[in-house]
């Protein structure tokens, strides 16, 4: 029996060997052919007889049909200069999809920026004339209109009953638009990641000038994609396509697919969408406050509040132990300990061994005051027992640390942002806002980075009322908790983006300039002044006496700076904003005037 289990294997090969010696290759392919035909025949059947992929491709079809009727093409041209200045004629497509019945149409900026024509293509290939109603270069998203005539607008998502986000990773997307020019095409995928910001909306002078809060998806968006529809697995539309667009205006750089699409969420198209339709611009709310990640380091936040040397950080300081008693606190940097420098938690340690305990040790300590006063470094006297038993109850970090691993040493591992200044007289300060508190939400929605914040307050409204939940440590009780504050938002400058012009000399500017008042145009403002509505600057009043007195007529519209098409105020203090009139600057500008001419003069300081 033995030998039979220990040959046995042996035989079966040996059998095998001889089979196919005697029954020859042919019948050996006879068998494996027989085989792979029962497996495709079962697998077929298999098939046929699951329900679950037929009804999974039946979803993919029917989303198709209920998104494809909202989705437009859309075709734009502009005249360039070569160079040699001769005029040539330039043209480009994009996406966009129908917003409302009244012939609304949303895209990105960078898709219709500076045209002059635009052509929109609906799904039954009808064609049809398109102007600007209003955009904001900020975030990337542009209001167009047509003739609102047999329209299906997009179904929008809504945001869940329990307050969540409407978009979390791993939910099943479609982006719509025209890749390549290869239009009214749908690709599938999930979403990667929220909240993202990638620094790609910049000026002309490659300033990341924009507000980011990108949908992270690996559905296929490439070059003409752009201000296409992004739905989820309803057709209901959570984002707008976003090619990577790293420049804006003459240049244009789109990236293609690599694995990693973005699209702008609809919490932030919904509300900038509203405004242009409304105004023909935008106002975006302003907190008040200067903000770092939880990833910049310690040396960088200090930086901000105008610390420049050397030292390490107390990360907090224990109530009721000598440190706390003698007055260290929170956030001062020591920069020496009797009278040696101190530039590491090293070197701290390596002094204080020397210390006796009888002894007094004296610390030198930057400290700034966080209600907005001076600067100053202070003496401060600790036992000797303190140092020499290596600070006992006082948790040091150095410069080169995050603010991650502070945030840590107080107690708070949740995800947020911290505030490092507050203006003086602005929404923040005003609600009870503290240097040092992490903003964890605004309005229920979680905030990880500044630009998640960023994107979050512009698209509210001066005068909206943002209701912010912060973490604040207690030094007194040595922990930390939650607190709400409802902050109402004052109204964002949009010199503050460009870092231009100071705020609230708008009106000091103009009068210089020799323009008494203007405003952005819109139908309203065009009856009234009895003229055709074309997107751009009215000029409703110049200064009597000025050099612009009797040249610019009212209701003349600017449309151009320096050849720049702008559509409304803020675009044209934007581009104001880039050009030095103190020495004897002058800048051109384009207008058309009431009887619908087009001329040119320029600005210049009086």
């Amino acid at each position: 029996m033995r030998k039979l289990n220990t040959y046995g294997p042996s035989l079966i090969v040996l059998g095998t060997a001889v089979f196919v010696l005697l029954a020859g290759p042919s019948a050996v392919w006879r068998l494996t052919y027989a085989k792979t035909e029962a497996s495709i025949l079962q697998a077929s059947q298999a098939l046929d007889n699951n329900p679950i992929l037929q009804k999974i491709n039946q979803a993919y079809r029917d989303i198709a049909t209920l998104v494809e009727p909202s989705v437009v093409h859309i075709s734009t041209e502009r005249t360039d200069r070569d160079g040699f200045g001769d005029p040539r004629l330039v043209t480009s497509s994009g996406s966009g999809w129908v917003y409302s019945r009244l012939g609304y149409v949303v895209t990105n900026n960078h898709v219709v920026q500076d045209a002059d024509r635009i052509e929109v293509q609906l799904h039954t290939g009808i064609t049809r004339e398109a102007v600007i109603v209003g955009s904001d270069p900020y975030t990337d998203i542009a209001v167009i209109k047509i003739d609102p005539v047999r329209l299906f607008p997009a179904l929008r998502a809504e945001p869940p009953a329990d307050g969540e986000s409407i978009v979390q990773q791993g939910d099943l997307v479609f982006a719509f638009g025209s890749p390549f020019d290869f239009r009214f095409s749908m690709s599938s995928g999930i979403v990667s990641g929220i909240g993202r910001s990638v620094g790609v909306i910049r000026d002309d002078q490659k300033r990341w000038v924009g507000y980011e809060n990108f949908i992270q998806v690996d559905a296929a968006i490439n070059p003409g994609n752009s201000g296409g529809p992004l739905t989820n697995a309803r057709g209901h539309v959570i984002g707008m396509n976003t090619a990577i667009a790293t420049g804006r205006g003459n240049r244009l750089d789109e990236g293609q697919f690599a694995g990693i699409g973005l699209a702008i969420p609809i919490e932030m198209i919904e509300p900038i969408v509203e405004q242009i339709i409304d105004s023909g611009s935008v106002k975006k709310g302003f907190l008040g406050v200067g903000i770092v990640d939880r990833e910049s380091t310690i040396a960088n936040e200090l930086l901000r509040i105008g610390f420049r040397g050397y030292g390490i950080t107390v990360g907090r300081v224990d109530p009721g132990n000598p440190a706390y008693e003698a007055g260290l606190a929170l956030g001062d940097v020591i920069t020496g300990i009797n009278g040696q420098d101190v530039r590491t938690v090293a070197d701290l340690e390596a002094i204080a061994r020397d210390i006796e305990p009888r002894d007094t040790t004296v610390l030198s300590v930057w400290r700034h005051d966080p209600d907005g006063g001076d600067l100053e470094t202070l003496q401060i006297r600790l036992p000797g027992v303190v140092a020499a038993n290596g600070f006992r109850g006082v948790w040091l970090l150095e410069l080169n640390d995050k603010i991650t691993d502070w945030l840590a040493v107080l107690g708070f591992s949740g995800r947020g942002v911290r505030i490092i200044t507050l203006e003086p007289g602005q929404p923040a300060r005003l609600a009870g806002l503290r240097p040092r508190d992490i903003i964890t939400h605004v309005n229920g929605a979680p905030i990880a980075s500044t630009a998640q914040l960023g994107s979050k307050i512009s698209t509210m409204m001066p005068g909206d009322v943002a209701r912010v939940t912060v973490w604040r440590y207690d030094t007194q009780s040595g922990s930390g908790h939650l607190t709400t504050h409802d902050v109402q938002l004052t109204r964002l400058d949009e010199m503050r983006i460009m870092g231009t012009i100071p705020v609230d000399q708008h009106d000091i500017s103009l009068q210089r300039l020799g323009l008494d008042r203007i405003a952005t145009n819109t139908p309203q403002l065009a009856d009234e002044f009895g003229i055709q509505f074309l997107p751009g600057v009215l000029v409703r009043a110049v200064v009597r006496g000025s050099a612009l007195d009797g040249r610019i007529e009212p209701g003349s519209v600017i449309v151009a700076v320096m050849d720049r098409r702008v559509a409304n105020e803020d675009e044209f203090f934007a581009m104001l904003g880039r050009f030095d009139f103190s020495n004897r600057g002058r800048v051109r500008i384009t207008y058309i005037t009431p009887s619908g001419r087009r001329r040119n003069t320029h600005l210049a300081l009086e």
